[in-house]
């Protein structure tokens, strides 16, 4: 019962439908690098670990490139839907 409990508490997204995250900057402080590595595996779970072996440089590169490319892109979105 003990397992169950500590699995519960520390999934309680899952479980219970807390998390109370409401904007980005809470989702941000929650997950941190975990969000980071995410985004370089592509989601892909099985990639984590080859992730997580890479120069630090190298990863923050890429994801420097991600996050200029997506800020352009939604720019031209909105310009778009004007």
């Amino acid at each position: 019962m003990e397992f169950r409990n500590r699995i519960v508490e520390s999934y309680d997204s899952l479980f219970t439908g807390g998390g109370g995250l409401d904007t980005r900057a809470n989702f941000g402080a929650k997950w941190g690098w975990y969000q980071s590595v995410y985004a370089l595996a592509d989601g892909d779970v099985t990639k984590f670990e080859e992730i997580t072996e890479l120069n630090v440089n190298t990863c923050l590169l890429m994801l420097t490139f991600k996050k200029e490319k997506a800020d352009i892109e939604a720019q031209e979105l909105k310009r778009k839907m004007r």
